[in-house]
């Protein structure tokens, strides 16, 4: 629930500024600013800096250490793509604590800070300044501060630790750092601890003990390093001590059985690295073990209890008649992966998991090859043949609490993507990805080859007939790929969608361009970062009605980097696309989803609103009235809908939930979409 606040001058010769963790985790190195003509290669291993990142960024974010924003929604595309690939964000929040410098002929400035505290004037970071970026506390440090002189120096003991990173043992970088360090106690020395051990600099313990080593044989040193190296033990073993409080409290609020093994496990890595970094340090006298003992023994008592309940419930599973059985399938398949992690090898289980299968087998037999199916029609939920996006509405239909709904729509599905790019147009796609090009190179081919020839036979009077039972004269086209929103990641955004449509003539132009949008450059780059090639994908299309609402957002059902006891809405007047796309902060509040009740909340400063253009497809941005600028969008009763949503969900999935909702303008709360939350990489 980090807050920023106004940048100030620090001890250790740090200027540190605090804005809103959007994606945890710690990097280090040199700012480079963001643009859709830097090339992926400038920015590896550097903090990116932008106004605000967008999908389009993707392949810039996923080559650098980190991303600093100006603006950011924590639960934006962008901010769940950073989780997902495990880079942390940063964003220094819309209370504007500072702006981007245009980029300028020649220019190296590109960050103004206003208003730091002990510093007169404006503060102004240039290219290659090197600062520390840290995800989860939302927290920047510049090491040198406000003196450029300083920050260059800071510039060359980070190319140091870099060579020292790529080999351990290189003589001359240590003898550089050790150097730099003893003609600069108050910047480059402290620099150099936090880098090396708390930021990721030297991942390879034989560099840290080596840098250790190097600074206490430098004579300069002898008084300067071991106040620093001790107040860095006794804030690494405080951290320590702390975890194990933390893990507890963790453990007692997890209910299933994959966040508890992948909760308590985040927390044994994390004291496996402290514990590390505490004998590098020469400190022995806190173990790991030790601290994370009473969290053990209490994921122990819950796992039991779970394997007993899950027995349980397959036992009950078994009895239930087919229309329930049908009624609940979703849960049904949270139950299997429930028993399985358990390690529940029962028959039993078998019975249940045998039923799943003959139940989707009898599904897969009547959508066939049918190019275009109803949304509402069956089960559907193999996303081989609607897609992800719309394999995780059907799933949880049945489950929404009342006065709870999702659009009416139909599905394009995967046969019709398929058979477009069966023969020639296949084999062409299959020529152009072994060429291997570079992802915008390979993608504008691809493009033009989906996009030439004629629709399948049939599809466009299939598609016309569905909209024709549809009705509706504005409609939503959005991509459902098989690769989409899965167990492994959800390629948030990236994929082309489009609100606002009508007419037959512009659904199967969009359908035509959200086929191609599967091999976009964003998502050829997020593919490949995965090991998955685009010819193993395939794209299905979801075509619903526009539903108008009066506040929308995004729900994670589990708060991602605290309390899972508690979910986080970040919510804004209009559509939810300006959450999605990070354009408005919106609203944030805690809530505990057991209650629905506020923990806190956060007002943005957001002055505008996102709606549907009255004229032609797409959105427009409106003046938000006086009145709604300074109202939160969502108040006590709509907080305790969307808990009672949360909990739905997750019993339908046995999994926690990103949520697309809305609260539409007839009073339903309205779910545009639900995906797996992915835990971010250990």
């Amino acid at each position: 629930m980090s807050r920023p606040f106004p940048p100030r001058l620090a001890t250790g010769g740090f200027l540190v500024l605090r804005g809103r963790g959007i994606s945890p985790g710690r990097a280090c190195g040199p700012l480079r600013r963001n643009g859709p003509e830097v090339e992926p290669d400038r920015v590896s291993g550097a903090v990116l800096v932008a106004e605000r990142a967008v999908p389009d960024d993707v392949a810039r974010i996923l080559a650098a250490a980190g991303t600093l924003t100006i603006q950011g929604a924590p639960l934006s595309h962008v901010g769940l793509l950073a989780r997902e690939f495990g880079k942390p964000c940063v964003a220094l929040g819309a209370d504007r604590l500072g702006r981007l410098v245009a980029a300028p002929g020649g220019g190296r400035a590109i960050l103004e800070l206003t208003d730091v505290v002990g510093a007169e004037g404006i503060a102004v970071l240039e290219e290659d300044d090197v600062v520390l970026i840290d995800g989860g506390t939302g927290t920047i440090l510049v090491p040198g501060a406000l003196d450029r002189g300083a920050r260059s120096a800071v510039r060359e003991a980070l190319r140091d630790l870099a060579a020292l990173g790529a080999s351990p043992a290189d003589g001359e970088a240590l003898a550089r750092l050790a150097g730099a360090c003893a003609g600069s106690l108050r910047i480059v020395l402290p620099f150099t601890l936090e880098a090396a051990f708390e930021y990721g600099a030297l991942p390879d313990r034989r560099g840290r003990s080596a840098l250790l080593a190097a600074l206490r044989a430098e004579a300069r040193l002898r008084d300067g390093l071991p106040p620093l190296v001790e107040d860095m033990r006794e804030r690494i073993a405080a951290e320590l001590r702390s975890l194990g409080d933390r893990a507890l409290q963790a453990v007692r609020a997890h209910e299933d059985p994959v966040s508890l093994e992948r909760g308590f496990g985040g927390f044994r890595d994390t004291a496996a690295r402290l514990q590390s970094l505490l004998e590098d340090l020469g400190d022995e006298t806190v173990r790991a073990a030790s601290v994370l003992e009473p969290a053990r023994a209490e994921a122990a008592i819950r796992r039991s209890r779970m394997v007993e309940a899950a027995h349980a419930d397959v036992e009950a599973a078994r009895g239930l008649e087919d229309p329930a059985f049908v009624r609940r399938i979703g849960e049904m398949y949270g139950l299997v992966r429930r028993a399985r992690a358990l390690g529940i090898e029962a028959g039993a289980v078998l019975d249940v998991e045998e039923r799943l299968a003959r139940l989707v087998a009898r599904e897969r037999e009547r959508a066939g090859s049918r190019l275009v199916v109803p949304l509402e029609e069956g089960l559907l939920l193999d996303r081989s043949i609607v897609g992800g996006k719309a394999a995780g509405l059907v799933e949880v239909r049945a489950a929404l609490p009342e006065g709870c709904r999702i659009p009416a729509g139909f599905v394009v599905t995967t046969a019709a993507y398929r058979v477009h790019v069966l023969g020639e147009r296949g084999e062409r796609l299959r020529q152009a990805l072994s060429e291997g090009p570079d992802e915008a190179t390979l993608s504008r081919r691809a493009r033009a080859i989906l996009l030439a020839g004629d629709l399948p036979e049939g599809l466009p009077r299939d598609i016309v007939l569905a909209l024709d039972r549809l009705g509706g004269a504005r409609l939503a086209v959005r991509s459902s790929a098989t690769v989409e929103d899965g167990p492994e990641g959800s390629l948030a955004g990236l994929c082309d969608s489009w609100l606002g449509v009508s007419g037959p003539r512009d659904v199967l132009d969009r359908v035509r361009r959200c086929w191609a949008s599967l091999w976009n450059a964003r998502v050829l780059r997020a593919l490949a970062a995965s090991g998955v090639s685009p010819l193993d994908a395939a794209q299905a299309v979801l075509v619903q009605e526009m539903v108008p609402v009066r506040a929308a957002g995004v729900l994670f059902t589990r708060e991602p980097a605290g309390n899972p006891g508690t979910m986080l809405v970040n919510a804004a007047w209009g559509l939810g696309e300006a959450i999605s796309s990070g354009e408005i902060d919106g609203d944030l509040f805690w809530v505990r989803r057991a209650s629905g009740q506020a923990i806190a909340t956060e007002r943005g400063t957001a002055s505008r609103r996102i709606s549907l253009d009255p004229d032609r497809p797409g959105t427009r941005e409106e003046p938000l009235s006086p009145e709604a600028a300074r109202s939160l969008c969502l108040d006590e009763e709509d907080l305790e809908r969307l808990a009672a949503l949360a909990r739905a969900l997750e019993a339908a999935t046995g999994r926690a939930q990103d949520v697309e909702f809305g609260f539409a303008e007839d009073g339903s709360l309205v779910v545009f979409q639900t995906r797996r939350l992915v835990a971010p990489p250990r």
